[in-house]
């Protein structure tokens, strides 16, 4: 691989961060959970990825969901980060939000990771709004209509999670 990516997923409570990222997991990585570890790293076992893409680590739970226990950035890099191929973490975008994925993006090209800003469209406030401001390598919207039901809600994140794993693999083999 010529580059590394991370990708922080921005958007409060309720957004699907956590059951995209279960998905993304179970697509790339053939591994099925009912409720997915945090700051894991696992291998890549897609039939359709190359070999130099063979790592992922998913924190799964919003930072801020964990600011007791990982403190600060720093620290949470420090203790908890686990280096991969393909990086995904997840931020809330109200109140000191913005701050923390600063200082997230700082810490993720000081390991020369390209950094990609997700934000999703049931959840672009204000907050959000401001948070496109940072200094990304690219910015994704992940259009995710609110909808009522749970299987619906479920059956459209699995999707957005499969064009997404699409995504990551079509990436690989280019870069």
């Amino acid at each position: 691989m010529f580059s590394y990516w991370a990708y922080i997923l921005i958007g409060n409570n309720n957004t699907g961060k956590t059951t995209f990222q279960r998905n993304l997991v179970s697509n790339l990585c053939g591994q099925a959970y009912t409720r997915l570890p945090r700051n894991v790293l696992l291998n890549i076992t897609h039939p359709q990825a190359p070999r130099s893409l063979a790592t992922i680590f998913t924190s799964n739970r919003s930072f801020q969901e964990k600011r007791s226990e990982y403190k600060s950035v720093a620290y949470y890099f420090k203790h908890f980060f686990k280096e991969a191929d393909i990086c995904i973490l997840s931020s809330h975008a109200n109140g000191a939000s913005a701050d923390q994925i600063a200082e997230m993006v700082v810490k993720l090209k000081h390991r020369c990771y390209n950094v990609a800003g997700v934000f999703w469209s049931n959840a672009f406030d204000a907050d959000a709004k401001e948070i496109t401001n940072l200094p990304w390598n690219e910015i994704l919207w992940i259009e995710n209509p609110i909808l009522n039901g749970a299987e619906q809600i479920a059956g459209q994140l699995d999707q957005i999670a499969k064009h997404f794993s699409e995504l990551l693999i079509a990436r690989a083999r280019t870069q």
